[in-house]
């Protein structure tokens, strides 16, 4: 009779059935990691970050149907798709995600059927944390971009800057001669050119005026001409130099219009032996205030 029990036993076991009995075949299992979490289900579940990716490791070996062992190990990542691993009841087996933020692991023991579904215990829920990063103080922090960064990677000094000129396209830079230039500043109408660099004033006409004074018969014609770009006021004056026939001095004011002439035609040519000096001034308002445009002198005879 022993005889035959043995030889069923050996069958049993050739057939894949294990034959368990409460106080004689305790659960075949590998010992467990030290860090594994045990699970409601009997399986223990640890994960572990390797790089970017979590490496799960599935041991155990707990009854899923009635006394039978699994043989495979059902899965979802966050309640995804189900995939399905071999798990043979003396071996431990591994599962890589492709991730390294935490996640929920859920985890199902099955046995294998040949014919019909499998017989599926319960599903159990394991919950990875992936570790605190680690990181490097960056010292003085008050030098850094960052006071800290996560190990592996540099600490990045602080940028330092200059502040750039008034004007310049770029407020601040590295240095100033990465400062962008200042564009030339434009000149109002009239000026002697019509942009200066950047910080120069601007200038207006200057020696804009000629003056010529000619005889015809006993009359003196003077012209006075403007070769700006802006109306003028002119003031002529005739001082007499020599001589004691004529008045001491003559007076008289002409507009003369932005690159144009006046003439000045009511004066007598000085008589014999009589000189004078003819000089006149003109001015215009540029850029809000008046200024001299131009001076110009000529002696006269008679």
């Amino acid at each position: 009779m022993s005889r035959l029990c043995g030889v069923l036993a050996a069958a049993a076991c050739i057939l894949g059935v294990v034959l368990v009995t409460p106080a004689m075949s305790p659960t075949l299992s590998p010992m467990p990691n030290a860090s594994a979490v045990p699970q409601p289900n009997g399986y223990d579940v640890n994960c572990t970050q390797s790089g970017g990716q979590v490496v799960c490791t599935i041991a155990g070996c707990p009854r899923v149907f009635e006394d039978l062992a699994g043989d495979v190990v059902h899965t979802k990542v966050n309640g995804g798709p189900q995939a399905e691993l071999s798990k043979a009841c003396g071996n431990t087996t591994t599962q890589t995600i492709n991730t390294s933020e935490g996640f929920d692991y859920a985890v199902q023991g099955c046995r294998k059927s040949t014919f019909g579904s499998d017989d599926c215990g319960a599903w159990s829920n394991y919950t990875y944390t992936p570790p605190a990063a680690q990181t490097v103080k960056c010292n003085p922090a008050g030098n850094f971009e960052q006071a800290e960064v996560p190990a592996g990677q540099q600490c990045v000094p602080k940028k330092v800057s200059v502040r750039c000129p008034a004007g310049s396209p770029t407020p601040e830079a590295a240095s100033l001669g990465q400062c962008a230039a200042v564009p030339p500043k434009t000149c109002p109408p009239g000026s002697a050119t019509p942009d200066v660099p950047a910080g120069q004033q601007c200038q207006g006409p200057t020696n804009a005026v000629t003056l010529s004074v000619t005889r015809q018969g006993l009359n003196a014609n003077v012209t006075v001409s403007n070769k700006s770009a802006l109306p003028a006021e002119c003031a002529y004056t005739a001082t007499r130099t020599s001589g004691l026939i004529g008045p001491g001095s003559v007076n008289r004011n002409i507009s003369v219009g932005a690159n144009s002439t006046g003439s000045i035609t009511d004066l007598l040519w000085p008589p014999p032996l009589v000189s004078y000096r003819a000089t006149v001034k003109c001015t215009a308002t540029y850029d809000g205030k008046q200024v001299t445009i131009g001076e110009s002198t000529q002696n006269v005879s008679g």
